[in-house]
């Protein structure tokens, strides 16, 4: 497939600081005129964005997969209209690509997902390594798959009606692993700026659904984290609870009446006692609290 690029992934900021970033425009492709219910971005006047911000927190409150998928279906037709989405836990082995934890609404067929991925989870080749490509959103059409390695996705996209997919891939919590996050059939209306809308909405999924996932993981094996848990100060522990609910730095820091920067100093402590290298990490471990 075509290749994927992508940077280091942060934590999003408050959605109203998101639009300085130009928009990765595919220039031969036609615009259409934008429905109404389609959110601008960057937002256009105060009530969009309070909009936009009202989508996107309605995302990172999701506290089960069912929830998420149900937000994103609700969310999608104003940030992201396409037919449907699939999100991929990934795991690159012996250059190999794996997906598992695979999450879509009932309306993706079995057939399509049975076409992608095969029995121990592997997909056909990608041509790319996932890893190195993390963070920049991509955007393929049926007729860009012209290379004959691309033929096995491109005999999958007109078998199952695929026209266009825009998709975007974020690092996972372990080593060698992403997260894959894939929308087809994305309208005409926004196809042109598809890679900054994937920009804004993915990284707030990816928190969602690293806490959902690690929900799970908390459920079925409770007693290693509880521990870890424990070697935190209240007011660590306090932080962690707030980083879990989606809260930038600043944010935490006018809900506790402290400067960002201490709120940064609290967490590289969290950071270093749980050994952890991310939000989302933090994010998992506290989905309960």
């Amino acid at each position: 497939m075509t290749s994927l690029s992508i940077g280091p992934v942060h934590a999003p900021k408050p959605a109203a600081l998101l639009f300085a970033q130009p928009a990765f425009c595919e220039p031969r492709l036609e615009l259409a005129s934008r429905p109404r219910s389609v959110l601008s971005l960057p937002p256009t006047d105060s009530q969009q964005r309070l909009q936009l911000t009202s989508v996107l927190n309605s995302i990172t409150s999701a506290r089960s997969i069912a929830e998420l998928t149900q937000q994103t279906q609700l969310a999608l037709p104003q940030i992201l209209p396409c037919e449907n989405f699939v999100f991929a836990s990934g795991r690159v082995r012996a250059h190999r690509v794996f997906f598992s934890h695979l999450i879509h609404p009932d309306s993706v067929s079995d057939d399509l997902i049975k076409a992608i991925v095969g029995r121990d989870g592997m997909i056909p080749p990608l041509g790319i390594d996932p890893i190195e490509h993390c963070g920049r959103p991509k955007f393929t059409t049926l007729e860009r798959l012209g290379n004959s390695q691309d033929q096995v996705w491109a005999k999958i996209f007109r078998e199952h009606g695929i026209r266009n997919l825009g998709w975007t891939l974020l690092p996972g919590l372990h080593r060698n692993t992403f997260t894959g996050y894939f929308f087809h059939n994305i309208s005409a209306t926004v196809a042109h700026e598809s890679k900054m809308r994937m920009m804004v909405f993915a990284p707030y999924l990816h928190i969602a659904l690293n806490r959902a996932l690690g929900s799970k993981l908390l459920r079925h094996n409770p007693g290693p984290n509880h521990q870890l848990l424990s070697i935190l100060s209240s007011r660590e522990a306090e932080i962690s609870r707030w980083v879990a609910r989606g809260k930038t730095n600043w944010e935490i820091g006018q809900i506790l009446g402290i400067s960002d920067k201490t709120v940064k100093t609290h967490l590289q402590n969290i950071f270093s006692k749980l050994q952890a290298s991310s939000r989302a990490q933090i994010a998992a471990l506290f989905c309960d609290e």
